[in-house]
């Protein structure tokens, strides 16, 4: 037994003023994409096919306002049905529908429907009543689209309520993240100040071991403490030797480039020397030189010439196509710009509790190492400030010595 084919229909064909017959065509699908192209058909029949279900794209067609799918073997419609929002007039009879999908509450223009002779629920089927005449189909469409309006009320307050149940579940949760973080935060603080008091500790404990170690007075010989004095003061009395000035220093690097440039030309002299040792040769061989540095700066330019045309053309391209779409860039790029920056605001505004937290206990410790700095600074500098104060008497007085034998 052979497959069979799938039935094609000209739509154009089937169209007669505003009316699109396909009615009785055995259709087990609906041209959605033939249909859509024909805007001026809003009546549709479908009636009398073998239609089981409807394609998510069949609410595309918003332009239709009647639709006859009466008599044939529809189980469900698309959940988009809603879509079609200009629709006011929908016969449904002699289906196999049970439900209704809940978007059926945003066909506000719905004026009839028909839905007999289908296996409804019993809250729908209340709604739908026998629809036995023009009045009673009118009240069935009102009384559905009102019932599918409580329904999706109804349902969008649960989804909303799980939704804060979720929310409210997501941030005991992070809040726990975040109180388990502090307590292994807080654990491995403590555990960082014991190691910090342990080893200040063992530190005071080496102080108090060397400020009570006993001294021992060396006794020297009077003699012994002239001469180091005198060595001393020696020392401070000899004069600094100055490094090399900044002129000293620009003129020694002026004649090593005078120098270099003396070998090189020294160096092509050599190489092109030809004839006896006079002036009008040496005139000769510059000319020369010259010449095939010439000839060297056109074979580079030949070379190069092709690449820079190549260049040329391409940056005329790349001005082209900012000239022509220059805005749609700046457009594209400023939309990307915001989104990014909405993104950035919103985990700005997440992250800025914890990154403050985290500052502020870096703060805290630097002052601590600052404090516990400072306090060893105090303590250590009294020993070198006599020795501080004599050199800089010393610079003073020989500042003043070099002023008054300037003058």
């Amino acid at each position: 037994m052979q497959p069979s084919k799938k039935k094609t229909v000209s739509v154009k064909d089937k169209l007669d003023g505003n009316e699109i017959d396909l009615s009785l065509l055995e259709l087990t699908d609906v041209p959605v994409k033939e249909l859509t192209a024909v805007t001026r058909g809003t009546i549709l029949d479908l009636s009398n096919n073998k239609l089981v279900t409807l394609s998510i794209s069949f609410p595309t067609l918003t332009h239709l306002m009647k639709i006859d799918l009466s008599k044939n073997k529809l189980k469900e419609l698309p959940v988009n049905f809603g879509d079609l929002r200009n629709l006011r007039h929908l016969d449904l009879y002699s289906n196999e529908l049970q439900r209704l999908p809940v978007s059926f509450h945003q066909l506000k223009e719905l004026r009839w429907l028909d839905l007999k002779n289908n296996p409804l629920v019993s809250t729908l089927a209340e709604a739908a009543g026998d629809c036995l005449d023009q009045r009673g189909c009118q009240e069935a469409a009102k009384k559905v689209v009102k019932l599918m309006t409580v329904v999706h009320a109804e349902l969008e307050k649960k989804r909303l309520k799980e939704l804060e149940e979720t929310k409210t579940h997501q941030m005991a949760q992070k809040q726990e993240e975040d109180r388990a973080k502090e307590r292994v935060r807080q654990e491995k603080k403590a555990e960082k100040d014991k190691r910090k008091a342990e080893a200040a500790k063992q530190q005071a404990a080496i102080h108090q071991a060397v400020n009570n170690k006993p001294t021992v007075n060396h006794v020297k010989p009077e003699g012994a403490k002239n001469e180091k004095k005198g060595e001393r003061q020696q020392k401070k009395m000899k004069p600094k030797i100055a490094g090399p000035s900044f002129c000293a220093q620009f003129f020694t690097l002026l004649l090593r480039l005078i120098i270099l440039a003396g070998v090189t030309m020294a160096v092509i002299f050599a190489l092109n020397w030809e004839g006896p040792l006079t002036l009008s040769n040496a005139g000769k061989i510059a000319h020369r030189s010259l010449d095939k540095a010439k000839g060297y700066g056109l074979e580079v330019y030949d070379w190069a010439s092709p690449h820079l045309q190549t260049i040329k053309v391409q940056w005329k391209h790349l001005s082209r196509f900012v000239a022509e779409n220059g805005r749609d860039i700046v457009n594209v790029a400023w939309e990307r710009t915001v989104h990014y920056a909405k993104i950035a605001h919103q985990q700005f505004w997440e992250t800025w509790p914890i990154v403050q937290q985290r500052f502020f206990e870096v703060l805290s410790l630097t002052g601590d190492t600052a404090i516990q700095y400072w306090r060893i600074v105090c303590r250590d500098v009294p020993i070198y400030y006599g020795e501080l104060l004599d050199k800089l008497s010393h610079l003073f007085h020989g500042t003043q010595s070099q002023a008054g034998n300037r003058s």
